[in-house]
């Protein structure tokens, strides 16, 4: 599981309807002020930190130098953004961070970088039926869903049925060429529809996959 800390001042940033930030392996925790940052990071122990120089609190330096200077809390990716003056680029330099990027900035390239400190999987959009059987629930009966997207570690789905995160899946469903996957999996977030009534998005994380379904769904994550 990742843990990422973005400013709140660069949300904005991340407004897309769908981003890696949706997926079931990463929460995502907002700051509005530095002294949240440093707050949020010693609780959580963030993996990626996206903030903005010159936000309200402490100063940038000194908040980047706590980091820095403690065992506990240094082994964390960094991310600033800046005005575009020399004065700023330099104190971001100073922070030691490490990308920084100007504004105003690209999303694109800033979500490929966030991915990158991250060593996230490739995803890819697909949406096909998929049988899901909630253990405990529904008589382990399987019930139909559709697949939102996939990646090696998870998938996104879409489905009308109340589920609770913790329950226990059992999915199957096919891949764009015909070949059958299907394993073990855990809901890790719930996120109702806000234009859709009584209808739910549902991360899947997967705990028990065959590696040879693994590798499958790698596959045609790289090839689509």
């Amino acid at each position: 599981m990742n843990h990422i800390v973005i400013a709140e001042v660069l949300k904005y940033l991340f407004a897309e309807k769908k981003t890696f930030l949706d997926r079931t392996d990463i929460i995502v925790f907002t700051a509005t002020t530095n002294d949240e940052v440093l707050k949020i990071h010693r609780k959580q122990k963030a993996d990626l930190i996206i903030t903005q120089l010159d936000m309200p609190g402490i100063r940038s330096e000194e908040l980047f130098s706590a980091i820095r200077e403690s065992e506990e809390l240094k082994q964390v990716s960094t991310i600033i953004v800046c005005r575009d003056t020399l004065a700023q680029r330099e104190r971001s330099r100073q922070c030691s961070a490490n990308a920084v990027f100007p504004m105003p900035v690209d999303p694109t390239l800033l979500h490929i970088k966030a991915q990158q400190f991250l060593h996230v999987a490739p995803r890819m959009a697909y949406r096909a039926a998929l049988a899901v059987a909630i253990q405990g629930r529904f008589k382990d009966r399987p019930l139909p869903f559709w697949t939102e997207d996939i990646s090696a570690s998870g998938m996104l789905i879409k489905a009308e049925e109340p589920l609770s995160v913790g329950d226990g899946v059992f999915f199957s469903f096919f891949l764009p060429d015909g070949r059958h996957a299907s394993g073990y999996g855990e809901i890790a977030r719930a996120v109702p529809l806000i234009n859709a009534r009584d209808a739910f998005y549902y991360g899947i994380r997967f705990t028990n996959v065959d590696p040879s379904v693994k590798s499958l769904i790698e596959e045609t994550v790289r090839k689509y």
